[in-house]
C-alpha cells in the first residue's frame, strides 16, 4: 500500500512539474521539441524514483534523420515512460481524445503536437490520422498503439486498422516495438503500483515504400508476427 501511495504522489508531482514547464516554455519551442526533452527527463525520474530498471534492445535499428511509425504493444501507463526513455528520436503519440482533457498534462500534450483521436467517430478519427500522416511527412516520428487500448492480461490483442492506413499513407517505415514487464507494475483497471524489470525491444523497420492501401492486412500480419517474434504473447483468438 505504501508503495502505491508513494508512486502516485511522485507521479502526480513530477507530471504537473514537467507538463507545466512545457506549457510555460512552449513559446521558446513551438514545435514541441523542448517538451520532448522534458518528457524524457520526466519519464526517467519516475522510473528511477520507483526503482524500476529499464533495458533496451535494438535501439541501433533506428537511424538518426529517418522518420518512422513506431507500433508498440500496450500493457500499462508505464509503457509511456519506458518508450520515451528507449527511443532517442523526437516522438509524438496518437492518443485517445479524453487524455487531452486532463488539466495541464493534456494541454501540454496538445501544445507539443501529440495527436488526439476519437475512435467512436469515424470521420473525426480519419481527420486525426490525416494530421498524423502530415506530421510524419514533415519529419516527425509517430508512436501508435495498434491494439487501441491497454491489454488487461498482458497478451497482444487484435489490431485496429487506422494506424496501418496511416503508415501506408505517410510512406514511412513501420518499426515494431515490444515492451515487456510493465504489466507486472500497473494494469488497466487497477491503481496498485508494483515493481518489475522493464525491457523495450525494438525490431527491424518494415519498408512501406511501394505498397498501397490493398496491402494493409498483409502489413498488419507482418507487424503482429514481428511483435510475437520480439517476445509479445498473443491471444489465441485475436485476428491479425
Amino acid at each position: 500500500m505504501w508503495r502505491t501511495a508513494y508512486a502516485w504522489i511522485v507521479g502526480v508531482v513530477l507530471t504537473v512539474l514537467w507538463a507545466s514547464l512545457g506549457i510555460l516554455t512552449w513559446p521558446l519551442s513551438p514545435r514541441g521539441n523542448l517538451y520532448l526533452v522534458y518528457a524524457r527527463i520526466w519519464s526517467g525520474w519516475i522510473l528511477k524514483s520507483l526503482g524500476i530498471p529499464l533495458s533496451v534492445v535494438g535501439r541501433e535499428r533506428l537511424e538518426p534523420g529517418r522518420t518512422y511509425v513506431l507500433m508498440s504493444n500496450h500493457h500499462s501507463v508505464f509503457d509511456i515512460f519506458a518508450l520515451f526513455r528507449a527511443v532517442d528520436l523526437p516522438l509524438r503519440m496518437v492518443a485517445k481524445r479524453e487524455i487531452f482533457w486532463i488539466p495541464i498534462l493534456g494541454w501540454s500534450m496538445w501544445m507539443c503536437g501529440f495527436i488526439p483521436i476519437d475512435r467512436s467517430k469515424r470521420e473525426s478519427a480519419i481527420r486525426s490520422l490525416d494530421r498524423a500522416a502530415g506530421k510524419i511527412r514533415s519529419g516527425v516520428n509517430v508512436l501508435v498503439f495498434p491494439e487501441g487500448t491497454r491489454s488487461r492480461d498482458g497478451r497482444l490483442k487484435s489490431f485496429k486498422k487506422g494506424g496501418f492506413m496511416l503508415a501506408l499513407e505517410a510512406g514511412a517505415p513501420v518499426v515494431p516495438v515490444v515492451v515487456l514487464g510493465t504489466n507486472r507494475i500497473m494494469v488497466k483497471g487497477s491503481l496498485k503500483v508494483g515493481r518489475a524489470e522493464v525491457e523495450v525491444r525494438i525490431g527491424n523497420p518494415i519498408v512501406i515504400q511501394g505498397r498501397g492501401p490493398a496491402s494493409r492486412d498483409r502489413l498488419m500480419a507482418e507487424v503482429r508476427r514481428a511483435m510475437i517474434d520480439l517476445g509479445a504473447t498473443a491471444c489465441e483468438d485475436a485476428a491479425a
